[in-house]
């Protein structure tokens, strides 16, 4: 891993609430742009890709297997061959030091449309970390040596494939460390963010989000901008002024958040009311008992049926991924989007969600970053993942929708932020 040193300052953070016209802005960009502006637009979910290809006015390719030659290989030969290309999260995220040498050598600006996950935790147990910080190759040197910083060198030459073979791939790409002995982690090669001529970062709420500390772990360079939109020039850049000033009052007026009444038999909201309710922890717990799970399910299902009175396919509602089957309510079966969906309009026809979760960043992340001396604010960190999902729905076309939290805590987040009170 690189050495944590001041990079330069190529990168603007478009911090613009969802809808506000972040993609439409990047789209009149390119369009705009000189003929020999080369650009790399990259998406959360193939299904954006189409949206940029028939927007834009410059020739964009998708990387796509082809023979022998994988999506990372035709990624690669279109920079090599001046192309305008769009793709996903997950083929940049596979990039390699190749990848960065190539991209040196051009001048491509990079348009990324939300954040990318920049650490990964890598499935390793914590024996398995020990047998290899205590093993040594057949001349006597360790098989994995760790610098000041906890990045992983891979010294074994001989290692051809075995149990620890991603590991050693990993290492071997400089984007491995370790943390208290006990996990590694990948980490996404940083030299990426100084290898364009600009970036823009397409997001809300940049402060809250992983990639906010890692640019701080890398002492990483950003200027923020938010999106404006006038009838004569269209969509542009303008300066932040702050989250804390943005006007809410309309937001507010959107987002029927469920309460009790006093003619109601039930609090549905009680079932969340301590503090860590519905974190993943406490699922894990409370999720054995058979009547728990029921009784989550009986709440959900009256609050779209009954209270709502909604059709299940103005429905969106979620949870952690590990427990969609059990906890899925009567009827939405085809209604579950991912707590960490984003940059998708598949589901803006929902008036109803369910967001059966309450969100803390991996503890062991979080300490990693500490570590490191970095601040992390939990809340923001939580927020900024709900309104991101509530934004999957119909509000982000300016309609309004109901919304049963059942999270003490994450209602309180929604209900401060929609007061500006964070």
């Amino acid at each position: 891993m690189e050495s944590l040193v001041k990079r330069k300052n190529n990168i603007t953070v478009v911090d613009s609430i969802m809808g506000s016209g972040k993609t439409s802005w990047a789209i009149h960009y390119i369009n705009t742009s000189p003929k020999c502006k080369k650009f790399i637009f990259i998406t959360p979910y193939l299904t954006e890709i189409q949206r940029v290809i028939e927007k834009t006015n410059k020739s964009f390719i998708q990387p796509l297997p082809k023979g022998k030659r994988s999506k990372l290989e035709s990624l690669k030969n279109a920079i090599v061959n001046g192309d305008n290309i769009v793709s996903t999260h997950a083929l940049f995220k596979r990039c390699d030091s190749e990848l960065i040498q190539l991209l040196e050598a051009e001048n491509y600006t990079l348009i990324l449309d939300e954040v990318i996950d920049v650490i990964d935790e890598i499935n390793i147990t914590k024996d398995d970390i020990k047998i290899l910080l205590n093993s040594v190759d057949e001349n006597g040197e360790k098989i994995i040596s760790i610098g000041d910083k906890g990045e992983v060198k891979w010294n074994a030459k001989s290692y051809g494939y075995g149990n620890y073979q991603s590991v050693r791939n990993i290492a071997n790409s400089g984007n491995l460390v370790l943390f208290d002995e006990s996990k590694m982690y990948w980490l996404f090669p940083a030299e990426i963010f100084e290898s364009f001529t600009q970036i823009y970062i397409l997001t809300y709420m940049f402060e809250g989000q992983v990639q906010s500390y890692y640019y701080q772990l890398f002492k990483i360079d950003y200027r923020l901008k938010s999106v404006g939109y006038e009838k004569e020039k269209g969509y542009y850049l303008k300066e932040y002024e702050g989250r804390m000033n943005e006007n809410r009052k309309q937001l507010k007026s959107l987002i029927n958040i469920y309460y009790s009444s006093p003619s109601d038999n039930r609090d549905m909201n009680k079932i969340g009311e301590k503090f860590n309710s519905f974190s993943k922890s406490y699922l894990t717990e409370q999720l054995k008992s058979q009547k728990y799970k029921d009784l989550i399910k009986k709440n959900s299902y009256n609050f779209y049926r009954h209270k709502v009175k909604c059709s299940t396919k103005k429905v969106i509602w979620t949870s952690f991924k590990d427990y969609e089957k059990i906890l899925t309510p009567v009827g939405l079966k085809k209604s579950f989007v991912p707590l960490n969906a984003r940059a998708t309009n598949q589901y803006a026809a929902a008036t109803t969600c369910i967001y059966l979760s309450n969100r803390y960043m991996n503890p062991l992340i979080k300490r990693y970053f500490q570590s490191h001396g970095i601040k992390v604010n939990e809340e923001l960190f939580a927020l900024s993942e709900l309104l991101q999902w509530l934004f999957r729905s119909a509000i982000r076309k300016q309609q309004k929708i109901d919304v049963y939290i059942p999270s003490s805590r994450m209602r309180t987040l929604l209900e401060k932020y929609l007061n500006n009170e964070i």
